[in-house]
C-alpha cells in the first residue's frame, strides 16, 4: 500500500507523546454508506476523467458533519474477487475525512505503482474499502516488550528507520492470520527493513487505530458509469503497427549489414505500452524462427525504445544459427503491441466473461515471470489453460491473470520467459565439491570417516529430516542421521530449491549422480512417473544443475548405501495444501 503525509508532517507526528487524534470518528451505518459513496465517485471521476453520475436518490456530496470529521489518516482499498487492484491512503494530523478521502481515492485510481491505473471497464467489478485511522502514538516498549505492545485486530503498524519506512493496516494481520511477533516482522519487510529491526532502539515504530468498511463500487454508480464499452486512451493504429514492423524489419538488415540503423520514427506512435512482441519467420514458408516479447502488465514500457531493444536480442539470436547477412535480411518481421490492462482474477479463480479472444490476449504473470496467449482460434477456456501451463507456477492462486488489448501482424501469439523443462544429460555433473564437501576423493573419504559413527544402525523409518549446509558446518549431524536408519533400495530425497533456474517443483531426471570418485544411480522410470502423475512436479535438469541441498548427501549415502537408487526433488513456494495435493 501507498501513502502520502499531509505537508509538515514528519518521522514524529506526536505532540508531547500524546496520542494523534486519539478519539475513533463515530460515524453510523448511513454516514458510513456515504463515505463509501463519495470514495466510490471519486475513484470512478478520476479513473474516466468524467464526472460520475449517481443514481438519483443518492446524494453527491459528503455530507459537512462527516466531511470536517478529524482524522489521522484515510485508506481506499479497490479489490477484484477478493485480488488487491489498488490500495493508498493519506495521512495528516486532525486531517479532515472529506480532504483525505479524495486524496486517497485518486491515488488508489491512479497512482499505485505496482499496479496499471484502474480502466474504466474494470469499475463495476471492484469492491471499495475505506479505513479510517486514528491515535497514532509511538510504542514505548523496547526489544520482545514490544510483542506485548501489539495487539492483533486493534493496531496497525508503522515504522522507519532514515529513509526507511513502512506501514501495514490493522486488517493486514487479521486477513494473513499473523501473531504480534510475525506482524512486526512483516511491516520490517514492508519498510525494507531486516526482519527483526522492531527489536532496535534506532527505529521509530508506532502503532495505530482504526476501522475499515466496503460495498460493491458498483452498487454506487449509475449503469453508464464505468460501462465496458467506455473508450479507451488513445493507442496505435493498424498502419503504426504495420510500419513500425517495417522499421524493426529494416534495422534488423542494417545491424546485419554494419549499417547505421534508424531507430526512432517520430510520425509513429511512441506511447506507453504494457507489451511489446517482435515474432520473426522465414520469407518463402512463413515458419516462425524466433519470438522475443517483453511484457509487463502492472507497468508501462516506451514502445519504440522497447521495440530497439528487442531487435537487438533478435539479432543476437539469430546470428548464432544464421551467419549470412543476406539471409537475415531476407527474413519476415512481425509485430504485436499489447495495451489497457486489465486484472481478471489468479490462476485458481478467474473471470472470463469480458475476455475475447479476438480482441484480447491472456497473460498469467507471477513474480518475475509472464506467459502470453493470443489466439482468435481457441476457447476462452482453452487460453487460460495454455498460458497458465506455459507460467509453470506452484501456486496457482498467487498467478495474476491479466487480460490485455491486442492490435499485430500475427495471427497467434504464445511465449513467456519461463523456460521449458530440461531434460539435461544422463550423468548429474558435481557442482558443489571441492566449497561444500571435498573435491579429492581422498580428503573425501577421510572427512566421511571422521563424521561417520563406529557403529551402524538398522532402524526402520518411514523419513528422515537432515540439514543440507556444508559439511564443516551439518556433515557429521547428517551422516550420524543416516548411520542410524536401514537405508532402502530406492530413496526419495526432498531438498528445498535454492537456485532460480529451472521449474519450482522439480524431480531430477538424470540416471547418474556423478561426484568425486564416486557415482550413484537413480531412477529415471520412478523420476518420469513421479513427474507425470504428481502435479506440480515436473522433470528438469535445470533445478538440479546447481543446486547443493540433495548433492551434499550423496557421497555419506554412497559410503553407507551404495547400491541404492537416489531420486532428488527439489521445491520452491507452495503451501500446506499444495504438500498434500502432492
Amino acid at each position: 500500500m501507498n501513502f502520502e503525509t499531509k505537508s509538515g508532517l514528519s518521522g514524529d507526528t506526536e505532540n508531547g507523546g500524546e496520542r494523534v487524534v486519539p478519539n475513533p470518528p463515530e460515524l453510523s451505518p448511513t454516514q458510513r454508506e456515504a463515505v463509501l459513496r463519495a470514495a466510490a465517485r471519486w475513484v470512478a471521476e478520476f479513473v474516466t476523467g468524467q464526472p460520475a453520475t449517481q443514481p438519483a436518490n443518492q446524494p453527491a456530496t459528503l455530507p459537512d458533519e462527516i466531511a470536517n470529521l478529524p482524522v489521522w489518516g484515510v485508506f481506499v482499498s479497490l479489490k477484484r474477487q477478493d485480488k488487491l487492484r489498488a490500495c493508498c491512503g493519506r495521512l495528516g494530523e486532525g486531517i479532515p475525512i472529506a480532504t483525505a478521502l479524495r486524496s486517497a481515492a485518486e491515488l488508489a485510481a491512479k497512482h499505485d505503482l505496482r499496479f496499471p491505473p484502474i480502466q474504466p471497464a474494470e469499475l463495476r467489478d471492484l469492491t471499495i474499502e475505506v479505513w479510517l485511522l486514528w491515535g497514532l502514538e509511538t510504542i514505548r516498549e523496547r526489544g520482545e516488550d514490544r510483542v506485548r505492545a501489539v495487539e492483533i485486530g486493534r493496531h496497525g503498524l508503522m515504522i522507519s528507520r532514515g529513509r526507511a519506512s513502512g506501514l501495514l493496516l490493522p486488517g493486514v494481520a487479521t486477513e494473513h492470520h499473523f501473531d504480534a511477533r510475525t506482524f512486526l516482522e512483516q511491516v520490517c519487510v514492508k519498510a525494507g527493513l531486516p526482519r527483526n529491526a522492531w527489536l532496535d532502539d534506532d527505529v521509530d515504530l508506532k502503532r495505530f487505530e482504526g476501522y475499515s468498511f466496503t460495498a460493491r463500487l458498483g452498487d454506487f454508480l449509475e449503469s453508464d458509469s464505468g460501462k465496458a464499452e467506455t473508450p479507451s486512451p488513445p493507442g496505435p493504429g493498424r498502419g503504426d503497427v504495420d510500419r513500425l514492423a517495417a522499421l524493426a524489419r529494416n534495422n534488423l538488415a542494417a545491424l546485419a549489414f554494419g549499417a547505421v540503423p534508424t531507430w526512432y520514427a517520430p510520425h509513429l506512435y511512441d506511447g506507453q505500452v504494457q507489451g511489446v512482441v517482435l515474432t520473426i519467420k522465414t520469407a518463402d514458408q512463413g515458419e516462425r524462427v524466433l519470438e522475443a516479447g517483453r511484457v509487463l502488465p502492472t507497468a508501462e514500457l516506451p514502445l519504440q525504445a522497447s521495440l530497439a531493444d528487442l531487435v537487438r536480442t533478435a539479432l543476437s539470436g539469430l546470428q548464432s544459427v544464421r551467419e549470412d547477412p543476406q539471409s537475415l535480411a531476407a527474413l519476415r518481421v512481425g509485430l504485436t503491441i499489447l495495451r489497457n490492462p486489465r486484472l481478471l482474477g489468479t490462476g485458481s479463480g478467474c473471470d472470463l466473461a469480458d475476455f475475447d479472444p479476438q480482441a484480447h490476449a491472456l497473460c498469467a504473470a507471477w513474480e518475475d515471470r509472464w506467459a502470453l496467449v493470443y489466439d482468435p482460434a481457441a476457447s476462452k477456456e482453452e487460453v487460460l489453460r495454455r498460458v497458465l501451463a506455459r507460467l509453470r507456477c506452484a501456486a496457482m492462486e498467487d498467478a495474476e491473470v491479466w487480460r490485455l488489448d491486442c492490435l499485430g501482424t500475427e495471427p497467434m501469439i504464445e511465449l513467456g520467459n519461463v523456460r521449458s523443462p530440461s531434460a539435461g544429460a544422463s550423468v548429474r555433473r558435481p557442482a558443489v565439491a571441492g566449497r561444500f564437501y571435498p573435491a579429492d576423493l581422498n580428503q573425501l573419504n577421510a572427512m566421511l570417516d571422521s563424521m561417520l559413527p563406529r557403529e551402524r544402525g538398522n532402524e526402520t523409518w518411514a523419513g528422515a529430516l537432515v540439514p543440507h549446509a556444508g559439511w564443516i558446518y551439518s556433515g557429521k549431524l547428517a551422516a550420524q542421521v543416516f548411520a542410524r536408519i536401514k537405508i532402502p533400495p530406492k530413496v526419495l530425497i526432498f531438498g528445498p530449491k535454492h537456485v532460480p533456474h529451472g521449474a519450482d517443483w522439480a524431480v531430477a531426471p538424470h540416471r547418474t549422480w556423478a561426484l568425486p570418485g564416486l557415482s550413484l544411480h537413480s531412477d529415471p522410470d520412478l523420476a518420469r512417473r513421479i513427474a507425470e502423475s504428481v502435479p506440480p512436479f515436473e522433470a528438469d535438469a535445470a533445478a538440479h544443475a546447481a543446486e547443493h541441498c540433495i548433492e551434499v548427501q550423496l557421497p555419506i549415502l554412497a559410503r553407507l548405501a551404495p547400491a541404492s537408487q537416489v531420486v532428488g526433488l527439489v521445491m520452491h513456494e507452495g503451501d500446506y495444501d499444495m504438500l498434500c495435493r502432492a
